[in-house]
């Protein structure tokens, strides 16, 4: 008997599926998911970024902060600003902090500066101010680590480290922003990224000084290199005294609101604490009434960094495509990169934003803060010129004094007093040769109080007697030994000249000294 099968089913037909069989369906979706199991391991490099800001090449160098991906967070540990990373707001507060900066302005050059960081060069910083940022009670060392210079370069290098970035400290004790208005060159290295100045302490409530800061700001922003410079302000305790509320300070943020640069005060941040507890405000941050302690130093770096900390941020966002509360700038001239992406005059004039619009931010005013409109056809740009008895910064042949009555007291290195140039016998002859720009002209001499017996003298331009300025030795206005300015003519013709000085009195005769100290022209 023949076996029958059990299973009387018939063999499955391999029915096509959208016209193709299901073995070629399943070979093609095995090469889709290789592909993208593919996609997964092996990802694209060249895929563009989202919001990534294209720059130039020769941004892109040393280190990668401007090649990271634009949905990483920013690479610096405080960023947000004033968010649960940032220990300087942790640590001062963001009210404080916040009333510290009194202007901020667009931040255009500070931007540029930190771009140029960005990319992995080296930056120099220059800092010019007083007795406070000399360091005086604060280790008497311009470089003192518990000085606020030397604090904040510290922080700086660990944000943007690099072998040759540098500090100078020019500031001198008991020196006002009127000298460093002609002088600042002797003080500043031949190229600075970042200029500090710190005079809201050092400087009269004199609406007159005004003149000699802004000379001062303005002959530092167009410097070959067009540093970006920052006001850094010390409140003394005894300026409160003095003026109240309404001190120097206030005349500077004019000066800072017309040059477009940032001022921070440490008044901002210690002014209602003071007010309310003048005695634990000054032993928390006082040498004295007027000298910060290493504490107001720590204070001063902190103020200044969170400054500085916050404008990385913005600069960061603006950079990745995140925010545009800040203008981008690219690195400037002293890097080899033009800050304005190498656009020529011409295509900067065609347009009405974008690369012309940066081009106006960094732009110095055409004229000066007193000028009008009608002044600018006439205005003369300032180059100030210095001129000082410190024979080692600035000598004089000695041919100007042979025999003519005058002598040079040389004052000891780090000591209060200053060098000068001096005279006490009537008629003594003094001829200073300088050179005009603008066309100012000015003596820095010192003055006495009226019960020191002091000399009187004479000075003109050339041989314009006629116009001579007369400069007393004693003034009733002064409680100590005080460096004064006076200028002496306006407007003199570009080019080289000399200024002359005669000691008024007897001739002959012996008189009481009178002290000069510099000639300046701008």
């Amino acid at each position: 008997m023949e076996k029958k099968s059990d299973d009387l089913r018939p063999a499955p037909i391999d029915r096509p599926v959208l016209g193709l069989s299901r073995r070629v369906w399943y070979l093609v979706g095995g090469c889709l998911g290789f592909m993208l199991l593919s996609r997964f391991v092996f990802p694209s490099t060249s895929s563009s970024l989202s919001g990534h800001y294209s720059t130039s090449r020769g941004l892109l160098t040393a280190v990668d902060y401007l090649n990271a991906s634009s949905s990483e967070p920013a690479p610096f540990s405080f960023c947000p600003d004033f968010g649960p990373t940032d220990l300087v707001a942790q640590k001062r507060g963001q009210v404080p902090l916040l009333k510290s900066r009194l202007h901020t302005g667009t931040g255009a050059r500070i931007q540029r500066l930190i771009h140029k960081a960005m990319t992995g060069q080296p930056v120099t910083i220059s800092v010019l101010g007083g007795s406070i940022t000399a360091c005086h009670g604060a280790g008497d060392d311009p470089v003192s680590p518990r000085c606020w210079p030397s604090r904040f370069f510290e922080w700086w290098n660990t944000v943007f480290p690099h072998p040759y970035n540098q500090l100078y400290n020019g500031a001198a004790r008991l020196t006002d922003s009127a000298y460093f208005a002609y002088c600042s060159k002797h003080h500043m290295p031949d190229r600075a990224d970042l200029v500090i100045l710190e005079f809201d302490a050092s400087d009269p409530n004199d609406p007159l000084w005004i003149n000699h800061f802004e000379l001062l700001v303005r002959s530092i922003l167009t410097r070959p290199e067009q540093p970006a410079v920052i006001l850094l302000g010390h409140f003394a305790p005894q300026v409160l005294y003095q003026n109240g509320y309404t001190g120097p300070e206030m005349l500077h943020d004019i000066v800072a609101q017309f040059y477009d640069v940032p001022h921070i005060s440490m008044k901002g941040a210690v002014y209602n604490d003071y007010m309310t507890d003048p005695e634990g405000t000054r032993q928390s941050y006082y040498s004295d009434m007027v000298l910060a302690s290493p504490a107001g130093h720590d204070l001063l770096s902190d103020l200044l960094i969170s400054f500085l900390q916050s404008q990385i941020c913005s600069g960061w966002a603006t950079t990745m495509g995140h925010a545009f509360d800040v203008p981008y700038m690219g690195a400037g001239p002293a890097s080899g990169v033009n800050p304005l992406l190498n656009v020529d005059a011409d295509d900067l004039e065609a347009q009405g934003g974008g690369v012309a619009a940066k081009a106006r931010a960094m732009k110095v005013p055409p004229a000066r803060l007193a000028n009008r409109p009608s002044d600018i056809l006439t205005f003369r740009e300032v180059e100030p010129y210095c001129v000082i008895a410190n024979e080692i910064v600035n000598p004089i042949p000695p041919s100007h004094f042979f025999g003519n009555g005058w002598t040079t007291y040389k004052a000891e290195k780090g000591g209060q007093e200053k060098s000068y140039w001096w005279a006490e016998i009537g008629g003594s002859r003094m001829r200073v040769p300088i050179k005009t720009a603008a066309g100012d002209v000015a003596i820095y001499y010192l003055q006495h109080p009226d019960n020191t017996p002091s000399g009187r003298v004479a000075c003109w331009v050339d041989d314009d007697f006629a116009n001579r300025a007369v400069l007393n030795g004693m003034s009733k206005n002064v409680g100590q030994p005080t460096a004064t300015l006076t200028t002496i003519n306006e407007g003199v013709e570009p080019g080289d000249h000399y200024v002359e000085c005669l000691m008024l009195g007897t001739e002959g005769a012996k008189l009481a000294p009178f002290k000069l100290m510099g000639v300046f022209a701008t």
